[in-house]
């Protein structure tokens, strides 16, 4: 698993929450001209540095980050309609959650609105912990934060 793949992840998990009215979304890298009233959401990703999945076995990486997902408005906009829709958020990705081979590792919070030249926003924080590479020639057997299996050099997603 890449980096990308954790982003498309996120991604799609996040296109799956309906609002009304619906909310454009500004992604990474992606031209986006921001509505000129209302709300809006702009979706970021920090991945971090990659460490070792296993002890004394080369090829096995994990890596935490997280993905950050603002909700925007513009000055006379409701702050407190904004807090609901990041609360929606949080709901929306509780934690142990997994997407693939990545698991929402805690639970995700709001912090206070950030007011800025145009335009305010609420950070909404979602951790998480992927794993990037299982060396295929080691025989591997547990589990990685009671919902990712690595068997044999594969990966297998557990329901918790």
């Amino acid at each position: 698993m890449a980096t990308t793949d954790i982003l498309s992840a996120f991604t799609t998990r996040l296109n799956t929450l309906a609002f009304s009215p619906e909310l454009p979304i500004a992604w990474p890298g992606i031209n986006f001209d921001p509505p000129s009233t209302g709300m809006w959401l702009e979706a970021r990703f920090f991945p971090n540095e990659p460490g070792d999945l296993t002890w004394d076995v080369d090829g096995c990486l994990d890596t935490r980050g997280f993905c950050q997902v603002l909700v925007c408005y513009r000055p006379g906009t409701s702050q407190i309609s904004a807090s609901e829709i990041a609360d929606a958020i949080i709901v929306h990705f509780p934690k142990s959650t997994t997407l693939d081979a990545v698991r929402v590792r805690k639970s995700p919070w709001q912090s206070p609105a950030v007011d800025t030249e145009g335009r305010s926003f609420i950070p909404v924080t979602v951790p998480y912990r992927g794993i990037l590479l299982v060396a295929g020639s080691v025989e591997l057997n547990f589990v990685v934060d009671g919902g990712v299996n690595v068997v044999d050099g594969g990966i297998q997603v557990i329901s918790t």
